[in-house]
């Protein structure tokens, strides 16, 4: 007999419960509570990861650059050599334009390039890094490392970070 009374009245068998009014609401917040934290980290984490990414390709890019100075005068007489003067300076100041593009620098360009550690190898050789890979070269090559302050997005407070960020490019082959 109750369940003919259910019946009547919502049209579906066996529906003993109505909803109430602001019912949906208590679940929403309950859920947004849970989902805004985690929504969050997963922008940070995406922002920090940007950030390495574009600081990884501001060095590349400027180790690329500078890798190309030859030693003209070696040249001459069908060496390969990289001019070591040149090759430092266009490194530091094409790092310098390349910050430009980089989000989420704690400190300013000038003084990121300053603290650089830049290796030449004009003749090919072993650049090996502070976290103990290396690379070996039978080329002429440049190799770059630097630890920058990043800040990351902000979202969370999370501290400023220091990712370790190395570069290396070889001298093109010259045809013989």
């Amino acid at each position: 007999m109750e369940q003919q009374r259910s019946k009547q009245r919502t049209g579906r068998p066996y529906a003993y419960r109505r909803a109430e009014r602001g019912q949906s609401l208590v679940f929403i917040a309950l859920v947004l509570a849970f989902l805004t934290p985690f929504i969050f980290t997963v922008i940070e984490f995406s922002e920090r990861q940007m950030e390495v990414a574009q600081m990884e390709d501001a060095l590349q890019q400027s180790i690329r650059s500078a890798v190309q100075s030859f030693d003209y005068a070696h040249l001459a007489h069908n060496g390969q050599r990289i001019d070591q003067q040149r090759a430092l300076q266009t490194a530091r100041e094409t790092f310098v334009q390349n910050l430009s593009a980089v989000s989420g620098l704690a400190e300013r360009p000038e003084v990121l390039a300053e603290r650089v550690t830049w290796r030449v190898l004009p003749e090919g050789g072993t650049c090996s890094f502070s976290d103990g890979q290396a690379q070996t070269f039978d080329r002429p090559a440049m190799c770059a490392e630097v630890r920058p302050v990043m800040t990351g997005f902000g979202l969370l407070g999370y501290a400023p970070y220091r990712p370790l960020i190395t570069a290396a490019a070889t001298l093109d082959a010259l045809e013989q």
